[in-house]
């Protein structure tokens, strides 16, 4: 068999951006989008698209802040670990604007948005995870390295750790909480009920068994893939359907935080594709999915039966 794996490297620590904040600093709150959510895309008979209507960006109302007021704060407020701007670094993540480091590794990456830093992040550096956090209207993705959020956190937010007095609970990917995502984008991590789950994280312990459905379905060029339980895997898609180019790979993936990310990324964020069908603890997708794959989508989701949608 001709299979490609692709195994999760990581999910994300994400993101309740001012999820915390009481008090004054609730004007710092972006405003909520009232887009309407997506609705279901099949019945018994037949799949159609439902392209989600476009998001509203966040709007950050708070107190604005600059990198070097974020390293000025990181040096106040932790004057042993000695940070300093890394200058030789910055561009070595995707769409960060600065780089500073400690002397003991942490690597802090700083974006214009909350909304930049959620679209650039790819769960991992290296061989060291990323951590989304915010300072003011900054994004910012820690590579997480020894205690390095315990160090910084009295300046940058970690909204995916849970507060010890709150009681607030899991965001878990389910068919609303991707619908509310593909809608808010980044926003959908915003309320203060709600913190991110745990990177390995599969709430519904879902089985890949849509991605076996297709292959057995003739959409893989494996006549058959077993996919086992939770992670991200995918098949090679086959040629015979409308669009595929040869290496195409069709994917599933039913860890939350990985299916959360996705659907927070922006529509011009095209890393996913444009298409994703979804249901309660899973998603699948194709890697730079076009127009041209609509109606390879639109047959996929009448064997596995989610919800269809487009992202742009």
């Amino acid at each position: 068999m001709k299979i490609k794996h692709l195994f999760v490297a990581c999910t994300l620590t994400a993101v309740l951006f001012l999820s915390a904040c009481s008090g004054s600093e609730n004007s710092g709150l972006p405003k909520e989008s009232t887009t309407p959510s997506p609705t279901q895309s099949t019945d018994n008979s037949d799949s159609v698209v439902i392209p989600t209507s476009s998001p509203t960006p966040v709007a950050y109302e708070g107190e604005k802040k600059s990198y070097g007021d974020l390293l000025a704060a990181l040096i106040q407020g932790d004057m042993a670990s000695k940070w300093v701007e890394n200058t030789s670094d910055k561009d070595k993540l995707d769409g960060a604007e600065m780089s500073i480091r400690s002397k003991n590794g942490c690597l802090v990456y700083t974006y214009p948005t909350f909304q930049d830093a959620v679209d650039n992040d790819q769960g991992a550096y290296g061989d060291s995870w990323t951590t989304l956090g915010f300072f003011g209207q900054l994004g910012i993705l820690l590579v997480d390295r020894s205690n390095c959020v315990e160090t910084t956190s009295k300046v940058i937010r970690y909204p995916g750790l849970k507060d010890s007095l709150s009681e607030s609970k899991a965001l878990t990917a389910s068919s609303e909480n991707i619908n509310d995502c593909l809608v808010r984008l980044s926003a959908c991590f915003l309320d203060r009920e709600v913190h991110l789950p745990e990177r390995s994280s599969s709430s519904f312990d879902k089985a890949l068994t849509e991605l076996d459905e297709l292959a057995k379905s003739g959409f893989c060029v494996d006549p058959y893939f077993s996919g086992g339980p939770g992670g991200l895997n995918s098949c090679e898609a086959s040629t015979d359907n409308p669009g595929v180019q040869e290496g195409d790979l069709i994917s599933e993936v039913s860890m939350d935080l990985d299916i959360l990310r996705m659907a927070a990324s922006s529509p011009s964020e095209q890393r996913f594709g444009k298409y994703m069908i979804y249901g309660d603890g899973w998603a699948v997708f194709m890697y730079n999915s076009t127009e041209s794959h609509k109606q390879t989508f639109i047959e996929m989701n009448k064997v596995i039966k989610g919800t269809l949608i487009a992202k742009y």
